[in-house]
């Protein structure tokens, strides 16, 4: 009775010498590892293994055409929507859609800075810009940003700051708010 219970053992114990004569070698100094044998998503910790697309999406963006708005496509990079469609706006119609009739009633030196993004709302900083301009001017250029930025499909609205305070916009009926806009209130403004 004892032998059978000593050959288990024994072929417990022999097959533990068996998986530990597989490992890696004992060495009596550590190896150096010549860079060009370290794979490298492991030579630079901290840097990311994976990268954000570079394929393109299409968007909108709004222009001016006759005092009234008209949307047009163009394609940003998938990484940050948001920031292509202001880069887009703020970069005005291509030379061939100029000759088409197509302006932009933004100011040249206006800049729109993402400050918050909360649900569905978009904060945007403006600085530049602030010169004398016709109440015209005005809207179309708050409808251009509003209606581009809204086309995307995570936002809904949009609020203006001008040195950390709210901004009163002109709505596309002439009155002045500080309230979220929304593409609806410059839908009347669409060239048909």
């Amino acid at each position: 009775m004892r032998s059978r219970v000593l050959r288990p053992v024994a072929w417990v114990v022999a097959a533990v010498l068996v998986l530990v004569g597989c490992g890696v070698p004992l060495q009596d100094a550590p190896t150096p590892i010549e860079p060009q044998a370290i794979p490298s998503r492991l030579q630079s910790p901290g840097v990311p293994t994976t990268y954000p697309s570079t394929a393109e999406t299409t968007v909108q963006v709004n222009f001016v055409r006759n005092d009234r708005l008209v949307s047009l496509t163009r394609q940003v990079p998938g990484a940050d929507l948001l920031d292509g469609v202001i880069e887009r706006l703020t970069a005005g119609p291509t030379s061939a859609e100029q000759a088409d009739g197509i302006t932009s009633a933004l100011p040249p030196d206006l800049s729109l800075t993402v400050v918050t993004v909360q649900d569905a709302r978009v904060g945007l900083e403006l600085s530049g810009g602030d010169t004398d301009r016709s109440a015209t001017e005005n809207v179309l250029a708050v409808g251009q940003i509003v209606l581009s930025v809204t086309a995307l499909p995570s936002v809904q609205e949009v609020t203006f700051w001008r040195n950390g305070a709210p901004v009163e916009a002109l709505l596309a009926d002439g009155a002045l708010t500080t309230e979220p806009l929304t593409a609806a209130d410059y839908e009347a403004l669409r060239s048909p």
